[in-house]
């Protein structure tokens, strides 16, 4: 019965947020809540509008990430068309992104520009990821090792971090709300003529949903330009996270109450840029990424088969890339580039099953080029490619080619690409002592799109449309039916599957203070070595979002999230179909700007996830949160 009555008041409370959005009177006029059209950097490596990418791009803005005020990483990214965003459970479990019915491991995460894929894992876990000191999230599906080599057969995220704004601010902020969780940050930032930089830090811990589903996280992220005299500039990041875990659900154990993570990362990196001449430009950049995992598991209570574990992994990666760009006009870009990785990875792992000992690394070098061509107006080409030296896997080479033409001065843009993409098996795939197989081949993927976007109603909507098709081969699975090297299987590569479908989004400015946006992926897969549908992706995926921007100092938004259902692989138990699911989220956020104070601006959040208190799972055994909210402010001085 209070449960009923706890769930009644947020309803009311989510009714009374829309309505004050609809009636708050605000400072001054009411803005458009049509979106820009963003510089993005992610899809050619040089800054262009999104609207003149071959590729399909989407961008979440700074704006929807402070109105969102998110726990971590995952909580942006869904609804963007094709990509799948599914947690095992509550906010601070493990997390990956799969685009267009690829692996986690398919999908290259970047931050600032710089790979972060784990060696041993071949993805990255966002479950840990804050997004407070980022500015934007770019999106870029399809294939695109062309550009950025191993690891990016389904597309690339880059998480990209907030520089320095003019002058010098300070700010804090503080919120709290369900399963006890407390949230804070502060960031100090400034810049001028000679460079700017930005200093952020970020703590948040929640009790969750289970006994031992406890999560804390702190973070820092640094940021620094400086300019070298007229023509060069050193741009420097920083970042770390600390994590701390509670596993609540594992391999034997549906509940398990001692099942402990701990994770640290730091990556620090640079890149150097000087323009040689007006239309010669080069560039050097280089960092450095460690982690450390620990993860032990002590027997349960009452267990019958206990698994008793410590595993203690830490990795290191390496990147190092210098290249030039000659651009004498409009109508051509081109740039050559060289790239040094270096990945290398121990792990002692001890068990009452037995103990190993894993100590490896590998190296790759690479050279591409990329040719950004625009012969006419309203028409662009893009011809790349990559030859990469791999230490485990030979010699890959990776084309891509993409074009778009627009019609009807800009208002219709048709669209296609098509490129191959691959990935190294991980240092763990190869020499696990397990299921290890040292004589894995990388995995393949050839993919092709093509796709239209349409502006209509004087520039108030927008139309897209995307048609996609991916080709994998050589994936690497689990074969039980070989002996392996201890008798109970191992990984080969046996896989070829396709995954094929559509992309849609619309756009429309309902008012000048009001926009609604739908999104929609239609997804068919096909495992042919396991005759099913390719797990974790569902066939259906649709969101439905209502932006309310009445006043310039208020904004309010509701998110209605529907998924069919997916074929799943169960931890514990038989049933392998993940039902379907939909929740509908709200957003608001009101600020004051106070001119002549201390306090620049004081601004008031909130949100609610899952209003609707629906039952589901995103991932198979692993209950997702009821309705569960957050409030809190902010303050800049």
């Amino acid at each position: 019965m209070g449960e009923a009555k706890g769930v009644g008041l947020w309803r009311r409370f989510a009714a009374v947020l829309f309505a004050a959005a609809v009636g708050i009177p605000g400072p001054g006029r009411a803005q458009e809540a049509t979106r820009l059209d963003p510089i993005v950097v992610t899809a050619t490596r040089i800054e262009q509008k999104a609207s003149e990418q071959a590729s399909s791009v989407s961008v979440v803005t700074r704006e929807e990430i402070e109105l969102k005020s998110p726990a971590v990483a995952g909580d942006v990214l869904r609804g963007i068309p094709g990509v799948d965003v599914q947690r095992n459970g509550s906010p601070g479990n493990r997390e990956n992104i799969k685009i267009r019915g690829g692996l986690a491991a398919h999908t290259l995460v970047m931050i600032d520009g710089f790979p972060v894929n784990s060696p041993t894992l071949g993805s990255f876990d966002i479950g840990s990821l804050p997004l407070d000191d980022f500015e934007r999230v770019e999106v870029v599906r399809g294939a695109q090792s062309a550009l950025y080599g191993s690891g990016a057969l389904g597309g690339v995220v880059n998480f990209i971090p907030r520089k320095g704004e003019e002058g010098r601010q300070q700010g804090l902020g503080i919120a709290g709300g369900s399963f006890n969780s407390v949230k804070g940050t502060a960031f100090a930032q400034g810049a001028g003529k000679r460079g700017n930089f930005r200093l952020g830090a970020g703590a948040w811990r929640s009790e969750g949903i289970h006994t031992n589903d406890d999560t804390s996280l702190f973070s820092f992220l640094g940021t620094g330009e400086a300019r070298l005299g007229g023509r060069s500039r050193l741009h420097a990041i920083a970042f770390s996270t600390d994590q701390e875990k509670g596993i609540p659900i594992d391999f034997g154990t549906p509940r398990d109450v001692n099942h402990l993570l701990k994770r640290r990362s730091f990556m620090s990196g640079a890149r150097w840029e000087t323009a040689v001449t007006r239309s010669m430009m080069l560039s050097a950049s280089g960092m450095v990424f460690d982690e450390f995992f620990n993860e032990k598991d002590p027997g349960d209570p009452g267990e019958a088969f206990p698994f008793v574990f410590d595993d203690v992994t830490k990795t290191r990666k390496m990147d190092f890339r210098f290249e030039g760009r000659y651009s004498p006009g409009p109508v051509s870009t081109t740039f050559l580039g060289v790239e040094y990785e270096k990945d290398r990875a121990t792990d002692v792992f001890r068990s009452d099953f037995g103990n190993t000992d894993l100590a490896s690394s590998t190296f790759n070098r690479s050279v591409f080029v990329q040719e950004e061509f625009r012969p006419w107006k309203h028409t662009g080409i893009s011809l790349g490619a990559r030859v990469d030296r791999n230490s485990e896997a030979g010699t890959q080479f990776n084309p891509k080619a993409a074009a778009y033409r627009e019609f009807g001065g800009g208002s219709v843009r048709v669209r296609a690409a098509v490129g191959r993409g691959f990935r190294v098996p991980t240092i763990s795939e190869k020499r696990d002592v397990f299921v290890g197989n040292p004589a894995l081949s990388p995995e393949v993927a050839v993919s092709y799109e093509a796709g239209s976007d349409v502006a209509f109603a004087g520039g108030r909507g927008k139309l897209s449309g995307t048609w996609f098709y991916q080709a994998f081969r050589d994936l690497i699975q689990f074969d039980a039916s070989v002996p392996g090297p201890q008798g109970f299987g191992q990984l080969l590569n046996r896989g070829r599957a396709f995954s094929r479908g559509v992309e849609a989004e619309a756009a429309f400015l309902v008012t000048p203070g009001a926009e609604a946006v739908f999104s929609y992926t239609h997804s068919d897969t096909w495992d042919s070595a396991g005759g099913k549908r390719i797990i974790g992706i569902p066939r259906h995926k649709a969101a439905t979002t209502l932006l309310l921007t009445p006043s310039p100092s208020f904004q309010a938004r509701a998110d209605w999230l529907v998924e069919s259902d997916q074929i799943d692989a169960p931890l514990n138990g038989t049933a392998s179909r993940r039902p379907g699911y939909s929740r509908v989220d709200v957003y608001s956020k009101y600020r004051w700007t106070v001119p002549g104070a201390d306090f620049r601006e004081i601004a008031l959040i909130g949100r609610i996830q899952n209003l609707l208190n629906r039952k589901y799972e995103e991932r198979i055994e692993f209950p997702a949160p009821g309705i569960n909210f957050l409030l809190g402010a902010e303050l800049k001085i």
